[in-house]
């Protein structure tokens, strides 16, 4: 287990690709989390749902009337039908305790049984605009499971093989004929990973095409490993490089391909890229951005999402349920292929009897988590959170959750 956490938290610090240490603001509220008979909390905080909250099976957009998050005000009211009022208060109070202990800004946010459990919403964006259930925020390497979603579409599509060797889209990188995509999304490919003196490549002045070519060039100088798929080894660079390939098989755009056959149909109405939001996007609005690593290109299918707790919440649901990829592809995903390291395709597989991924990318930690079996999903993301902090809070929220 200690050797788990080790390379999960390995995977946390190299998302971003230099080291980041989570930064006290001076303006921090006091708020924290309400249960459903302390109303009379702070406006930055909120509970869980009442029983409009959505069902697990039936992703909804944020204009559905039915949206367990269609205003914070919601997020506030008392909790669905299926839990108690007495079970809800003592989640929420755990929680709560939890995350104050912590000193946890940003967003929590768990369901069960498709039913709101707790939330928990505290602190403001960069305009001083407390956060709510759909405030964006920046979530690191929980982009990876986009990434190999979309790689498992297009070969349910027969437009690519997760068995094609990397020299079928890269023939100048020396022994890539070794490396197999399906070995690079389980983090086995023994490709080495982006570090701090890729730096002295690129730029935050350069354009994503630039960055990128200074990245290929950086990898391509020396060649892939001989020996490959013995051993798992995260890297980053994996994910780079699927995410172009991505690109290179749809003839599209990266970010695009994911709106077309995940956002949009899912009405993941305020999910995107860093590079979006950079640019102004409308979905962007709100974001909590501040102390991201702004590279451009450097963190696409690697660590460039911005996403809420909707639409990570949405976007599990489907996942699990077919409405993304098949259910053979999603199993995929979600199969251990290097036992004592607990990794699929851009998911931990061994997270509290669930899986998910831990993200950070400049001061934001952040994580997803689902169990199948007994129906939960989990999303935050914190501007405070320590480094250390992320796994232990996720079990600890997936337990209290459980009811253990």
């Amino acid at each position: 287990m200690k050797k788990v956490i080790s390379i999960i938290l390995c995977s946390l610090l190299i998302c971003s690709f230099t080291a980041c240490t989570s930064q006290n603001n001076s303006e921090k509220d006091n708020s924290s989390v309400s249960s459903s008979a302390e109303s009379s909390s702070s406006d930055n905080t909120a509970s869980s749902e009442n029983d409009d909250s959505h069902n697990s099976s039936e992703p909804v957009s944020d204009s559905s009337e039915d949206s367990a998050e269609s205003s914070s005000e919601e997020t506030s009211d008392a909790a669905s039908d299926d839990v108690s009022d007495t079970e809800l208060s003592e989640t929420e109070k755990k929680v709560s305790e939890l995350l104050e202990a912590e000193d946890f800004e940003g967003v929590l946010y768990a369901e069960k049984n498709g039913r709101a459990a707790v939330a928990y919403i505290r602190g403001n964006n960069e305009k001083g605009e407390p956060y709510t259930a759909e405030t964006p925020m920046p979530v690191g390497s929980m982009s990876k499971q986009f990434c190999a979603a979309a790689v498992m579409l297009l070969q349910e599509q027969n437009k690519l093989s997760i068995n094609d060797t990397l020299d079928k889209y890269y023939p100048e990188y020396k022994n890539s004929d070794k490396v197999t995509l399906k070995s690079m999304l389980s983090m086995r490919s023994g490709i080495k990973n982006f570090e701090e003196s890729l730096y002295d490549v690129v730029s935050a002045d350069k354009s994503d095409e630039e960055n990128t070519e200074a990245v290929m060039k950086w990898l391509f100088s020396t060649p892939a490993p001989e020996q490959t798929d013995v051993a798992f080894a995260y890297s980053n660079t994996n994910y780079f490089l699927l995410s172009n390939i991505v690109e290179s098989v749809s003839g599209k755009k990266y970010i695009d391909f994911l709106r077309e056959n995940f956002f949009s149909p899912l009405d993941m109405n305020h999910t995107g890229s860093i590079e979006e939001m950079t640019k102004g996007a409308e979905w962007a609005n709100g974001v909590s951005y501040k102390n991201i690593d702004l590279q451009p290109g450097l963190t696409k299918g690697a660590g460039d999402l911005i996403t809420t707790a909707e639409d990570t919440t949405i976007w599990l649901n489907a996942l699990s349920t077919g409405k993304v990829i098949s259910e053979e592809s999603f199993k995929a995903m979600i199969t251990n292929y290097s036992p004592g390291n607990n990794y699929g395709f851009g998911f931990f597989t061994s997270i509290s009897d669930g899986f998910g991924h831990p993200g950070l990318i400049g001061s934001y930690c952040g994580a997803d988590y689902m169990d199948t079996e007994n129906n939960i999903t989990i999303f935050f993301s914190s501007s405070t959170l320590k480094q250390n902090a992320v796994l232990t809070t996720i079990d600890q929220v997936a337990n209290i959750v459980k009811g253990e």
